[in-house]
């Protein structure tokens, strides 16, 4: 849904049928419709690998998936963020958990304790393994260049790592490590954890959404009660089209995809039966971020409502609502990554990104996500990219078909025919984009002073350092509500958790006994910022130890 057509209705709640939790006295004097050691609420990264730790430990497990599972995991680019691995090895960097750790403690600050960001980076190594050993294969051939890598590459620098201030402090290091498929392998990823999931004896309850939290007379959470639609039947079949549309194409088309969202529970709410289910140990919630429920967004993260929410239907904050209805906190709610990609093509970063005032004030080379979030926290959410005509031809090299053509060449090639202002001097393209003319006209003279000398005000790589040449200049509105250019965006916040355990919080510091949370419903290590790679690498870290400690009891 484009900005102007969110905020001209109603925002409806995406999880609005998540209810207040049932009181009951004792678990053992009620009658359940099925049971389990260890119930799972989201079968996307995180819930298979909850559900598979758990079952490591010898619980029996059963997942609740309210379409068809995979989540966002399945529609990502299949990025794990890793460090000191054996596919680094074998490129040639001799990387440890601490230059990891140094790393990316200057990306989160202190999202999270530090003893808990060491041991995720003392684990990644080890996590990628237990990945491979279910089936999911890496490579080590390593993309060198700034943007995302075609196939046939499978390491690149995914993060600041190569930006000055970043690699000063710790050497650049290309940890982001894409699952070995096609462009975008988050698809193959799930799959293989999907299949091992299975193998392991996991039950999974598709279709059956989680209505609300089951809670004893102690306070102790020992089940969840659930709309479950009756397999196969006509209602699960419009239901089951209506997911794999939207995972297709329509989560592209936000108008379109809100309204299916409101279709899926019109189904649930007209034809799915009511179920008890009770869960000995533990419940774990990992349904994922609140990326389609416009109504959150807006009431906790409002600069970022332009944005393209970017996920799986399922991202509707339930596991957050689930949460919070028997007392969860929660933190971070207002952190959203918003990718603000202007590479490729890279001709692009050698221009300058401006605001309305035709000032810059980051360096173009920065990684996407912290582009997108100057721009939304620090600009109003206003910028262009402005080149000049060398630039502007050279981006067509990029557009040429090839591997992940449709997702980068042909977008890229639509904004160079169509969605690009043009002035034969700077003074005129500001007037036609409504940037200050005298701002940018002194920008690039200060820019371009520096430049001819190799040199850049706000330490853009020498790689990308170019003087602005001759017109006629293009930009190209970067802004988070670009209607030409959609800005992808994803919650991070969640429930707080033990940093230790995963065990939901209170806001007075304690836990809710058998209550668990893990990936996007928790706040976890890309919470306060994502970096390319962290959202999966941290799924596997957070799920495992919800996992282990649920079936711990």
């Amino acid at each position: 849904m484009s900005a102007e057509a969110l905020q001209d209705r109603p925002l409806t709640d995406a999880s609005a049928y998540v209810g207040e939790p049932g009181r009951i006295g004792r678990a053992d004097g009620e009658a359940w419709d099925d049971e389990a050691d260890v119930l799972v609420v989201g079968f996307g990264g995180a819930g298979a690998c909850a559900a598979l730790e758990a079952r490591n430990a010898g619980a029996d497990v059963l997942v609740l998936e309210r379409f068809e599972g995979g989540g966002a995991t399945a529609l990502s680019g299949g990025v794990y963020y890793g460090g000191g691995t054996r596919q680094l090895r074998e490129a040639g960097y001799n990387d440890t958990p601490e230059a990891m750790y140094r790393y990316l403690k200057l990306e989160i600050g202190d999202t999270v304790r530090d003893e808990t960001l060491r041991r995720y980076c003392d684990q990644s190594a080890a996590n990628l393994e237990w990945l491979e050993r279910h089936g999911v294969s890496f490579g080590s051939t390593v993309f060198k260049e700034k943007g995302w890598p075609p196939v046939g590459y499978h390491l690149y620098y995914s993060g600041n790592e190569k930006v000055p201030g970043y690699k000063d402090v710790t050497p650049p290091v290309p940890r982001g490590h894409r699952a070995v498929g096609p462009s975008f392998s988050g698809g193959v990823l799930f799959e293989a954890l999907r299949r091992a999931t299975l193998a392991a004896g996991v039950r999974v309850r598709t279709q059956t959404a989680a209505a609300r939290l089951v809670v004893d007379a102690d306070g102790v959470v020992v089940g969840v009660e659930a709309n479950a639609l009756p397999p196969g039947s006509p209602a699960a079949r419009k239901h089951r089209s209506l997911f794999r549309r939207v995972n297709a194409y329509l989560r592209f088309f936000p108008e379109r995809a809100v309204r299916a969202g409101e279709e899926a529970a019109a189904i649930e709410g007209e034809a799915a039966r009511p179920i008890r289910i009770r869960a000995r140990r533990g419940v774990i919630l990992s349904s994922g971020s609140f990326t389609f429920n416009r109504a959150m967004v807006q009431r906790h993260a409002p600069k970022y409502l332009d944005g393209l929410p970017i996920g799986a239907l399922g991202c509707d904050g339930s596991g957050v609502k689930l949460g919070t209805s028997v007392g969860g906190a929660t933190r971070l709610l207002d952190k959203v990554s918003a990718w603000r990609s202007i590479a490729p093509p890279s001709s692009f970063v050698e221009g300058m990104v401006v605001n309305r005032a035709g000032r810059r004030f980051v360096a173009e080379d920065v990684y996407l996500g912290k582009l997108g979030y100057h721009i939304a926290e620090d600009q109003g959410g206003r910028a262009w990219v402005v080149v000049d005509r060398k630039a502007y031809r050279d981006a067509f090299a990029a557009t040429i078909p090839g591997s992940g053509w449709l997702m980068f060449g042909a977008p890229l090639l639509a904004n160079l025919l169509f969605n690009m202002k043009k002035g034969r001097t700077l003074a005129e393209l500001a007037q036609r984009c409504g940037i200050d003319a005298s701002g940018l006209e002194a920008t690039a003279r200060d820019y371009n002073a520096l430049a001819s000398a190799g040199q850049d005000a706000l330490g853009k790589g020498r790689d990308y350092v170019r003087p602005l040449g001759a017109g006629p200049y293009h930009a190209l509105d970067i802004s988070i509500g670009s209607r030409g250019y959609p800005c992808p965006t994803i919650p991070m916040g969640g429930l707080v958790v033990d940093e230790d355990s995963g065990a939901v919080m209170r806001p007075d510091g304690t836990t809710i006994p058998g209550l668990y949370a893990a990936g996007r419903a928790a706040v976890g290590i890309p919470s306060g910022f994502y970096v390319s790679g962290t959202a999966i690498a941290d799924c596997v870290f957070s799920g495992r130890r919800a996992g282990r400690h649920a079936a711990g009891g």
